[in-house]
This record gives C-alpha cells, structure tokens and sequence, in this order.
C-alpha cells in the first residue's frame, strides 16, 4: 500500500519541510468525513495541551488521485488558535490558515489534489501550531 510507503521516511520529511516552501495558498479547515479510502497514523497529542490531537492522512482514489490532510480532534473546554502545515514530496502540500478551534470538533486542512502514479510513494508530514507552539508529527 502506497501510504505504508509514505510512513516510513516521515521522520525524514519532517526535517525536509522546514525547508521547503508549500505549494499553494493557506486552505480553510474543513469538515472530515473518512471513508475507506481514507490511510491515517494514529492520533499524536499536541505538547500545548492534551486534548488536543492531530495526525496525517492520505486520501487516495481508485485513479491514483492523492491528497494529505491533516485531522485535528479537540475534546478540551476551551477554544484555541491553530494553524498548520501540509507537506509532501509529490505535490500535494499546503498551509492552514489560523483559526479559533473550539472544542469538540475533528477538522481537516486538506492539500491540494494530485496523481501518483501506483508505482509512486513518497514522503509527507504535517505540522499543527497550538496557540502559537508548533509540532511536527514525526
């Protein structure tokens, strides 16, 4: 599987990203509603509070149609500043716009859409900053 790919060198792009500009414009967090071609790590807790969690995902499609997103989860009780960072080795990065998350809501920033072929892989990672304290996940 394509995603079990991209896993293995997130550690790696996490270094990669500071250094590499996104390709678009800053997205608006939106809506998520995961389905099976949705390909997530487990949720990772940020160290600004521990109810809130964020982790990368790859959406791809039956035509190789790719995309990362990354989830953010808020089961705190206060609301707090986000924004965030979308990176990938194939095209498919962004940045999040900042915004008032409140609590107990899951949102996605989503990257922009772009074909890998099947034989392709490649890295990503996504960043989330919390009242303005920054993570990586790897």
């Amino acid at each position: 599987m394509r995603f079990r790919a991209l896993t293995v060198a997130i550690a790696a792009a996490g270094a990669l990203a500071f250094s590499v500009s996104p390709a678009s414009a800053a997205a608006n967090w939106q809506a998520v509603n995961t389905n099976s071609n949705w390909d997530c790590l487990p949720y990772k807790t940020h160290t600004i509070s521990t109810n809130i969690k964020f982790k990368p995902c790859v959406v791809t499609n039956a035509n190789n149609d790719t995309q990362v997103v990354l989830v953010i989860q808020h089961t705190g009780t206060a609301a707090a500043v986000v924004a965030g960072e979308v990176w990938s080795s194939f095209g498919s990065s962004t940045l999040c716009n900042t915004s008032t998350f409140n609590p107990g809501f899951t949102r996605g920033c989503y990257a922009p859409t772009v074909n890998v072929p099947s034989s392709g892989g490649g890295t990503m990672n996504v960043r989330l900053s919390v009242n303005g304290t920054s993570n990586w996940y790897a």
